[in-house]
């Protein structure tokens, strides 16, 4: 739990303008509002640790900007409150929809989802979208964080997933009865072009 009244976020490390910005700072500067849908790198397949919600935050890039970033910039290194870090590439971070959120659905980040901000970076798993950030570093080097130093994936990008959610439970359907199927298929940033479901095994698929 960080009090917002207190806190203080910095970009320091490799910038021409190191900056320090108190919560309404923060606030006070042009946001966007998008929907993002994160998931976790250990869900598996059929797997509900995921979720989507409408976020409100200052694009990471206009902060880099506002810095100055110096040439030789490998990885921009995110700190949290609770000591974790993780890192992602700056060109990952000068993408349009890498945010630093200070709101969810409408409503201030919950301590759970990271307040005072956090990290959402579209097209990778949510290790990497680091929660009650407190430092920004941007640094030489090829930057390994906790996960990454126990050989977890650093590009970490989300594989293509399907999850059927109904019908919730298993089932005999009769001839000629209906049967209506519905669920989730995702792959990040990059969209899903078609969906295709199988009723005998995999033997067959219709769309």
């Amino acid at each position: 739990s960080v009090n917002s009244a207190t806190w203080r976020l910095t970009v320091d490390g490799l910038v021409e303008r190191p900056l320090a910005l108190t919560y309404e700072q923060l606030k006070a500067l042009p946001a966007v509002t998008q929907y993002l849908t994160l998931e976790c790198i250990s869900n598996e397949v059929g797997g509900d640790l995921m979720g989507n919600a409408l976020w409100t935050g200052v694009p990471l890039g206009q902060l880099l900007r506002d810095a100055g970033v110096k040439s030789g910039v490998r990885k921009v290194v995110l700190h949290a409150a609770d000591d974790y870090s993780d890192s992602i590439t700056p060109d990952k971070a000068l993408e349009p929809g890498t945010i630093l959120a200070y709101e969810m659905n409408g409503v201030p980040l919950p301590d759970t989802h990271g307040h005072p901000a956090r990290l959402l970076v579209p097209g990778i798993y949510g290790m990497k979208n680091v929660k009650w950030l407190t430092r920004i570093e941007l640094v030489g080097y090829d930057y390994q964080g906790y996960w990454q130093q126990r050989e977890w994936s650093d590009s970490a990008v989300i594989n293509t997933m399907s999850r059927i959610g109904a019908p919730v439970e298993w089932r005999e359907y009769g001839a000629g009865e209906i049967a209506y199927v519905g669920g989730v298929a995702f792959a990040g940033d990059r969209g899903i072009a078609e969906v295709e479901v199988s009723t005998d095994g995999g033997k067959t698929w219709a769309p």
